[in-house]
């Protein structure tokens, strides 16, 4: 993937719903955590991964260096 290909796939009308989805199923998760904490420690550490893996998947960024 050029660069290029990725700046147009980042500002497809798709690729942006889908990280607004993401963006939502991330304040959902947050929301259950904030009422639920303490209750259930594993039920926490999912929680907490799952945000975590939504926001590595955000985050996505082109990298020059790697597409060589």
């Amino acid at each position: 993937m050029t660069k290029a290909e990725y700046v147009e796939w980042r500002s497809n009308p798709t690729t942006k719903a889908f990280f607004n989805g993401i963006l939502d199923r991330i304040y959902d998760l947050q929301v259950e955590l904030g009422f639920s904490a303490g209750n259930d420690s594993v039920n926490d550490a999912k929680r907490s991964g799952a945000i975590q893996a939504l926001n590595d998947v955000l985050n996505i960024d082109f990298d020059e260096e790697s597409q060589e």
